[in-house]
């Protein structure tokens, strides 16, 4: 405030801080747990360390297992694969082995910006499903998860679909990839190059970065390429793809010409309103948004000045995001509604320090499958095959 004591008496202006937009939260920060290299101390063990670049991973780390190692370690490449494919920040939690994954998620429950989680390597159902169980706790993040490599063998899907069946939930806020890919190995010797295979996880989280600053998160990290991978373990045909997808089990396929690709948005959900990962992270997204840019609204009178304040700037939000693709309708009033009224907040609701506002959405959905009618034309007469 301006010390008017140092002025002459009279009326004097001064500017006040009005409520501003809700600025979008961020969707692209990714907790990568896992085993790396360096010896890492007892003390330091399940605590966050925010990187932003390879550099940044290997001065605190250290770098890849040696050269040859019969089973390398998942966290470095998974880290490698999320800076190559679009990743920009990652928090690496380092634990031991899967016992220490609850200290592990205690401490990310304290890191707020975090909004993909990534379990390089580990497949056990049981370990990823705590992982999912977080995601949904917080409400703010997504599970990233690898498929079994046991179901490497050609036809012998039955451990993905064991592992999915101790995933799935009605909320859906997990997805699982499948089969691991084959990357070049950085360790091997310029005249003797090799390949490595390697869960796919920390790849697709730098995938969804990607696509989230290039696109938004409304659209399905899904036919984007996988930079670093050269080769699949497995190569799916159609009919073996259709099994899995229908499961919301997320194939990479290889396509004459191409390179890898992830061809896939299944969440690991239940629930049809759940079912894609786009839909699953926009909502995350728009309600972490909402928590973050209203806190100014605590404590403030609770009446009809407040409710109005409230209504337009959630509108003004969602109206952005309308804007954006994100929300399906050809105009802002098909697309969301806004309600915060007496019906909601009768005197009663007020009386405990609460208000309450209804937001409804309609979020776009993938297109899936494109479906083409083929018919044959002459003379301006169509005619129908079959």
């Amino acid at each position: 405030m301006t010390d008017f004591e140092t002025k002459a008496p009279g009326v004097h202006l001064e500017e006040i801080k009005a409520v501003g937009p809700i600025a979008g939260a961020g969707t692209s920060t990714a907790a990568l747990i896992g085993t790396a290299k360096k010896d890492i101390p007892e003390a330091d063990l399940g605590k966050p360390v925010a990187v932003t670049n390879w550099t940044a991973y290997v001065d605190r780390f250290d770098g890849f297992s040696e050269f040859g190692a019969e089973q390398p370690l998942a966290l470095p490449h998974a880290v490698r694969g999320f800076f190559q494919n679009g990743g920009t920040m990652a928090y690496i939690v380092p634990v031991r082995d899967a016992t220490g994954l609850d200290d592990a998620l205690t401490s990310l429950t304290r890191t707020l910006d975090v909004s993909i989680v990534c379990l390089p390597g580990m497949t056990d159902f049981a370990v990823q499903k705590t992982v999912i169980d977080h995601c949904q706790e917080m409400g703010d993040r997504f599970a990233v998860l690898d498929g079994a490599r046991e179901a490497g063998t050609p036809g012998n899907t039955e451990p993905l679909k064991t592992q999915r069946e101790g995933l799935v939930t009605d909320r859906g806020f997990g997805a699982l990839y499948w089969p691991w890919i084959r990357i070049s190995d950085p360790g091997a010797p310029a005249d003797e190059p090799a390949r490595l295979t390697v869960p796919p996880s920390g790849h697709i989280a730098g995938v969804m970065a990607r696509s989230d600053n290039e696109r938004g998160v409304h659209k399905a990290p899904a036919n984007e390429p996988v930079r670093g991978a050269v080769d699949l373990e497995v190569l799916l045909s159609d009919g073996e793809q259709a099994q899995l997808n229908n499961l919301g089990i997320n194939a990479l396929r290889i396509f004459p010409g191409g390179p890898p690709v992830v061809w896939g948005a299944r969440a690991l959900s239940t629930n049809t309103a759940w079912r894609f990962v786009n839909v699953r992270r926009l909502m995350a997204y728009i309600s972490d948004s909402l928590l973050q840019g209203l806190r100014w609204a605590t404590f403030e009178p609770n009446n009809k000045t407040l409710w109005k304040k409230l209504e337009r700037t959630v509108t003004e939000f969602l109206t952005r995001v309308w804007q954006s693709g994100a929300l399906f309708g050809e105009t802002s009033a098909e697309a969301f509604y806004v309600k915060i009224d007496e019906e909601l907040n009768p005197a009663s609701v007020r009386k405990l320090g609460q208000v309450f506002i209804e937001i409804g959405v309609a979020p776009t959905t993938p297109a899936e499958h494109v479906v083409i009618q083929l018919g044959l034309w002459s003379g301006g007469v169509r005619v129908n095959e079959g």
